[in-house]
């Protein structure tokens, strides 16, 4: 089961940048949303699966800097944000869930192009 896991989050050192530029694009993306909606659940799905293959595959680079970890985080971090949001039943419950949500995505917009920069200097070292 480890294995398969391991395949699947499985990214090569080449395609680092383009995922950690992926990461970025959907946190931007995710952030506009103002209401709680089917589509927003399911992308923050979809961002939270990319940020922990970042994290695995920064990993697997060797890189050295506290990037996995953070990923890793970002990732539990956004699934839950995606509980939050679906417990959320008032108005302020709302209001306090996207604020946490968008504070989690800036963070990770941020932080992305660090991991895309991290990525491109193992691979020359390479």
């Amino acid at each position: 089961m480890l294995t398969c896991v391991a395949f699947v989050l499985s990214v090569n050192l080449a395609e680092l940048p383009s995922l950690a530029a992926e990461v970025e694009t959907e946190a931007r993306a995710l952030s506009a949303h103002t209401d709680i909606t089917p589509a927003l659940l399911s992308g923050l799905a979809d961002f939270s699966a990319d940020a922990e293959r970042l994290s695995a595959g920064l990993r697997q680079a060797g890189v050295e800097q506290d990037l996995p970890c953070i990923f890793s985080g970002i990732a539990e971090d956004a699934r839950e944000r995606a509980a939050e949001l679906r417990a959320a039943d008032t108005g302020a419950e709302r209001e306090a869930a996207f604020a946490n949500l968008r504070v989690l995505l800036d963070d990770a917009a941020l932080i992305a192009p660090m991991a895309a920069g991290a990525a491109a200097d193992m691979a020359e070292r390479r």
